[in-house]
């Protein structure tokens, strides 16, 4: 065997990519949260940058959101107080260095009800521990010193607030009441609730199928349901340091026309800090100083057209979202239309990886609430009309179908589709099935009372 040892050129391709282009994928793909943190860390570590924090402070008209719930919410004409399901979230418009009891308080504001109700209701806001538990009910009443009925109505809606679970008198009542915000009432998982919270702890299966004479597949579907529910529905208020979601874009309806606003009210200014101009601009600097200082504002010149890039991709994305979503910008949620990054991507004639990047936590305040831009990207099931309806809306469907079915004939994933098939809408059942799981709804025989 005769090795030889030579030099010999050839050619390849390689991708190489630079410390530039690393640095803006990362800030391309944060949060807005996260890229302040960002801003703050690079400011530590490069002495030419100065940050200017902008007051980020805001409070929520009260009066301007309750006139845009009258127009933008589709209630029940009978039903006389907020609807838990209303497409806009309280969880999207709380305000800053909010505690659990300020919170409760507003949205016991959109509650149509009288002023005694109003205060029993503010009084046993003040009365919940801070896990949100009702401990000594006997008190308040005597304290109060009004009739049992409007106290136990009231109770009931400070039980359908958020966080769901608030108002209990402890754990087991706390996820019983969750159960019921979701509209399942099943009072034989309520009784394993009440009763054998420790067995499900210990995994003591066979004991809880035996006392309550059921099989194993049906006790480990309530274990499952019950592990599902948050059993510290209000720990986040404990955070001192409370993070709250930033919308990135904001949608608004002016003369008709949809607008697409990026919001710049939050951002931070970076500065270069004069000290350093002073060197660079007199002649007597040291070079070595200088050239320090040079690449120290190449690092905080990258750093800017980093932000500026993310800043015109989610404003490019946002506006696509938009010219795509029309009909959901319009009616709200039962009208997204499939959409899928690729799509997008070829559209904007960028790769399909920086869609991705763009859309990663970041959020869009629409006339129907606080959205994050992943929601928009769903698949699509056919219909007879051109186009197809996206999965979020189906699924939209199949809750609200449920939750307003007659509770003692509990409709089938099969009639439900025979539904969706008489709406022109292709769907074999075994979907519907899979998106009722999805969205942790018991089937039809596990749902009759």
């Amino acid at each position: 065997m005769k090795i030889d040892y030579g030099l010999e050129m050839s050619q390849s391709q390689k991708i190489i990519v630079s410390t530039n282009l690393v640095q803006s994928l990362k800030i391309l793909s944060m949060t807005t949260l996260e890229l302040e943190d960002e801003i703050k860390k690079q400011a530590e570590e490069n002495p030419i940058i100065e940050v200017e924090m902008q007051n980020s402070e805001r409070k929520v008209d009260w009066e301007r959101y309750i006139n845009h719930l009258k127009h933008h919410t589709y209630n029940d004409k009978n039903e006389s107080r907020y609807n838990a399901d209303s497409e806009m979230d309280f969880e999207n418009i709380i305000s800053n260095n909010q505690n659990l009891y300020d919170y409760l308080k507003e949205q016991i504001n959109c509650y149509k009800i009288d002023k005694t109700e109003e205060k029993v209701c503010e009084y046993i806001i003040d009365s919940l521990d801070e896990n949100g538990y009702l401990k000594d009910e006997d008190l308040v009443i005597k304290d109060l010193n009004i009739d049992c009925t409007i106290y136990n109505r009231c109770k009931k809606y400070i039980q359908s607030l958020e966080p769901s679970g608030v108002g209990g008198s402890n754990l087991e009542e706390s996820l019983i009441i969750q159960l019921r915000n979701l509209d399942i009432k099943d009072g034989l998982l309520e009784d394993i609730i009440k009763n054998d919270l420790n067995c499900i702890g210990n995994k003591k299966i066979s004991l809880i199928c035996k006392k309550y004479n059921i099989n194993k597949s049906q006790c480990m579907n309530y274990i499952k349901l019950i592990k599902s529910l948050n059993p510290k529905p209000c720990e986040k208020f404990k955070l001192k340091d409370i993070i709250y979601i930033k919308p990135d874009v904001t949608v608004k309806k002016i003369d008709g026309e949809f607008v697409l606003e990026g919001n710049d009210t939050n951002d931070i200014n970076i500065h270069i800090n004069s000290f350093y101009k002073e060197i660079l601009n007199d002649e007597s600097s040291d070079i070595v100083a200088k050239e320090f200082i040079k690449d120290r504002l190449d690092n905080a010149l990258n750093l800017i057209k980093s932000i500026e890039h993310r800043k015109s991709t989610t404003i490019m994305i946002a506006n696509s979202i938009l010219n795509k979503q029309k009909d959901f910008f319009e009616k709200g949620i039962h009208y997204i239309k499939p959409m899928k990054m690729q799509e997008l991507a070829q559209e904007l004639n960028i790769h399909q990886s920086t869609i991705s990047r763009g859309v990663n936590g970041k959020y869009m305040l629409t006339p129907f609430g606080l959205f994050e831009f992943k929601y928009f990207f769903s698949k699509g099931l056919e219909t007879q009309e051109t186009e197809g309806v996206s999965s979020i809306s189906i699924k939209k469907f199949i809750k609200d179908t449920i939750k307003n079915e007659d509770k003692s004939k509990p409709l089938s994933d099969e009639k439900i589709k025979v539904m969706l098939n008489n709406q022109g809408i292709n769907i074999a059942r075994r979907t519907v099935s899979k998106y009722r799981e999805e969205l942790e709804i018991l089937p039809s025989s596990k749902r009759k009372l």
